[in-house]
């Protein structure tokens, strides 16, 4: 009998030490599956910013053109466009910018840089070169859509990273 009593607390220390391992192994796997849930989280809030830019920058492309085709088709200038369209143009560039910034956090100073740039030409097109012959608003856009399809580029590549 004095072998099971001894035994009791060999089974108890055993049986805590099991179960510390358990509540550890249980912790640890909660922990990356919070991960897994938050990177899916952020890649799908990425993937949906991306989708918006995407979008905002077609509509910016649209609008100017109709301003560039008012101003310089009717012959009258550019006094033919509607003050309150040119804010709504200038407001959906300030979106894209906003929607660039938050894209650009992910990235580098480069990648920044560029679409910090890709904000300023659309900008300047909103607000001066559609007023300009269809050439010069041609060539502006041509340099907008490189940058576009460089920031387009980017979006997708982050988007199929593994770590994101």
């Amino acid at each position: 009998m004095a072998s099971s009593t001894n035994a009791l607390p060999i089974v108890s220390l055993c049986l805590a030490g099991l179960s510390l391992g358990a509540a550890a192994y249980q912790s640890y796997s909660h922990g990356r599956n919070l991960e897994v849930v938050q990177r899916n989280v952020l890649r799908a809030e990425y993937l949906r910013t991306c989708r918006d830019i995407i979008d905002a920058y077609f509509q910016i492309k649209m609008r100017t053109y109709a301003m560039n085709e008012a101003a310089i088709n009717h012959g009258r200038g550019p006094e033919v466009v509607d003050p309150l369209v040119q804010r709504e143009v200038e407001a959906a560039v300030f979106k894209f910018g906003a929607l660039g910034t938050f894209l650009a956090n992910f990235r580098d100073d480069i990648v920044r840089e560029r679409y910090t740039q890709l904000s300023w030409k659309l900008l300047a097109i909103a607000r001066e070169t559609y007023k300009q012959p269809r050439v010069d608003f041609d060539k502006a856009y041509g340099e907008a859509d490189t940058l576009f399809g460089e920031m387009n580029e980017d979006c997708a590549r982050t988007a199929r990273l593994s770590f994101f």
